[in-house]
């Protein structure tokens, strides 16, 4: 894989990433929808709220304050996508509790498209985030997921994301990016 600011290599194909705006808003929700369809259909509860019409993380305001990124392909079809908060939502600074001080960007709803699985690209959108967080000034990129979710887990593990410890079953997860 090789990777600059907006462009991002892998196998073969060029793909592009860029921040979402607000035109983007209808295919992120269906790719939210069939991101938790898919999950259901797996076994997992995991992000079962937004087959319940709910949207926990504020999209619109996230893609408001600029931290929705978006991966296109050659053709402009959504990829990829997530957010990478600012600043720490209510359940981060739950989750982080004390550790809020340093500066940190915190990543959520990382979806691929179904079409694109088992390309690497999550290994891929991580080190994307990493090299935003560094080139905007943050310590560290910080995650959570749920603990049972031992193929997440290990993701970010291999990732390089070191895990800090497991509250109310959620393990959380940073990797510095400045030092």
């Amino acid at each position: 894989m090789t990777m600059s600011k907006n462009k991002m290599m892998l196998a073969g194909t060029t793909f592009t990433m860029r921040e979402a705006s607000v035109s983007d808003g209808g295919s992120l929700q269906q790719l939210m929808i069939d991101t938790a369809t898919w999950l259901k259909e797996s076994g997992s509860l995991q992000w079962s709220d937004i087959l319940e019409g709910k949207d926990v993380h504020q999209l619109r305001d996230r893609i408001r304050d600029g931290e929705v990124f978006v991966l296109r392909d050659a053709d402009e079809q959504l990829v990829a996508t997530f957010i990478l908060r600012k600043t720490a939502s209510d359940w981060d600074a739950r989750l982080w509790r004390n550790q809020n001080q340093v500066p940190a960007r915190y990543l959520h709803r990382l979806m691929i498209a179904r079409s694109y699985a088992g390309q690497n690209l999550s290994q891929a959108l991580l080190d994307w985030a990493n090299e935003e967080s560094k080139r905007t000034g943050y310590h560290f990129l910080r995650l959570d997921c749920i603990a049972s979710n031992q193929k997440l887990n290990t993701l970010y593990q291999t990732a390089g994301f070191t895990k800090c410890e497991t509250i109310d079953g959620f393990c959380i997860y940073e990797k510095r990016t400045l030092e």
